[in-house]
């Protein structure tokens, strides 16, 4: 399973407000489309993302200056790498750990304002979020303050179930 797969792409495109194209899994396993730049195939993640972006009518999303383009580009391939294959729980807890790192010093992963990053980051992470018990959510202080923080944008998290992350349990 992958967590960057159809299904992460086809919300961010509803973000967006742009057609992803036909979108399927290749040979190689990786999310691909069809038609979405210039009637050909598009494969990989990070390709996919930024095409859907310059085709949308939100273009700053990709960051406002070259430093902050870079750092999207940076981790919409972490993404792609390394979230993409957490549904195994030592990658799991890796990619939770390097996020919680990440968002200690930082609002958003790039700095201080929301990017396509985030929001690709968001819809890869959800069920892994979602399904952290209070403990290890308070573990991750830095990556739930995020999360809460994105689900706020109703645009963002569209259907998808509220997080959790009440403590007061814990204190009963």
């Amino acid at each position: 399973m992958v967590l960057c797969g159809i299904e992460c792409v086809q919300r961010i495109s509803q973000y967006l407000d742009v057609s992803p194209g036909k979108l399927y899994m290749s040979e190689n396993n990786n999310v691909a489309a069809n038609g979405l730049v210039d009637s050909q195939s598009t494969e990989g993640f990070s390709t996919i993302i930024q095409a859907m972006v310059k085709n949308s009518k939100y273009p700053a999303i990709l960051g406002d200056d070259s430093v902050t383009q870079a750092l999207v580009r940076q981790w919409l391939e972490y993404a792609a790498v390394c979230i993409n294959f957490a549904d195994n729980s030592a990658f799991e807890r890796r990619v939770l750990n390097e996020l919680n790192t990440i968002l200690k010093t930082n609002t958003y992963v790039t700095g201080t304002k929301k990017t396509i990053a985030d929001v690709s980051m968001y819809y890869s992470i959800h069920g892994l979020v979602n399904k952290m018990s209070p403990q290890e959510k308070a573990e991750h202080v830095h990556l739930s303050r995020w999360c809460d923080n994105m689900q706020q944008d109703e645009k963002l998290r569209q259907s998808m179930d509220s997080i959790n992350f009440s403590m007061m349990h814990l204190y009963l």
